[in-house]
Parts: C-alpha cells; structure tokens; sequence
C-alpha cells in the first residue's frame, strides 16, 4: 500500500535502546490510522530493555527476526522524496532508522520550549498543554502508535489555530 507517496502526510514514531538501536517502528496515515508496526532486532547485545518507557522486553525481541534493513525496505515502499513525515523529536528516529529526508513536520519545534534550543517540550506535555488529553500513562511502557497518532493531533490543532488566527507563520 502507497499511502504516503501522494498524501498529506505520515507519522512516524521509533522506539530505541542501547542509544540509537532501533526496537521499535510505528507508522500512521495522515488519517491517523495504523499503516506499519514492527519490533526491530537489534544489532548489539541489548543491555537495558528500558521496559517501563519502551514496553518492550527480551522475549519479546527474542522472537523478532526484523532487522533495521528489513524495516528500510519497507518505508522505502511507503515513503518517497515528496512524502512529508511528522513526528516529535523526529532527527532521532531518522537516525535510528539510518535514513535521511529532507520533507518533515516536527511538532518538537512547531511547539518550541520557552528556553530556546537545544530543549524540548515533552509530547505528553504539549498533549496535555493544548489538547488537554492525557498520554503515555501506561506502566508498561509508552505506545509509539499512541504517540504517532498524537503528532498528528497535535499538528492539525495548530493549522485550525493558525486558520482560526490568520497566521500561516508554519
């Protein structure tokens, strides 16, 4: 399925351990709906599952024969050079991903932080801060289709504002 090569956009989220080892690969339409999931092999000896924040654990990854490569394939069926990604933080999933693109919405800097860079507001923050909708409390570990999903709420919030306002500053 093409879904984002002529589309208004897809949302990416990516799950890392050990750094930068990709574990985790959540992709939504524009539509918010689900278009790829998958655990991610990793490369390395996992030496922290980081549960509590990944919802990921060893018998999970155990079973999973995705490699990074396998995951790379599959977005490069998905995604072309027009395709618009969003994401928060998203220049760590493409690093995660080892892939490069130039076409991204990155709600970590459409919402900037009151200190200026390098920090960031927290997706579940800006969630709660605009949307007034509560994420990432489950004590298994965050959801990345959750978090996908809530990027693209979070950015067609701030087009109607911007509408609604008269701005097209983004």
């Amino acid at each position: 399925m093409d879904v984002s090569k002529d589309s208004c956009g897809s949302l990416i989220d990516c799950y890392t351990i050990n750094g930068l080892e990709l574990v985790r690969v959540s992709v939504v339409d524009h539509k918010m709906q689900p278009v790829y999931e998958t655990l991610v092999k990793p490369h390395h000896k996992v030496l922290d599952y980081n549960t509590r924040w990944s919802g990921i654990t060893e018998n999970q990854l155990k079973a999973c024969n995705i490699t990074i490569e396998d995951v790379q394939r599959r977005l490069l069926k998905l995604f072309n050079e027009k395709s618009i990604l969003i994401g928060h933080s998203l220049e760590s999933d493409l690093k995660a991903l080892k892939i490069v693109h130039e076409t991204v919405v990155d709600t970590s800097l459409v919402f900037p932080h009151a200190k200026g860079k390098p920090f960031k507001r927290a997706l579940k923050t800006l969630m709660t801060e605009f949307l007034t909708k509560i994420i990432q409390e489950n004590t298994d570990g965050h959801d990345s289709m959750e978090d996908a999903i809530s990027c693209m709420e979070l950015m067609l919030w701030k087009v109607k504002q911007d509408l609604k306002n008269g701005s097209s500053n983004h």
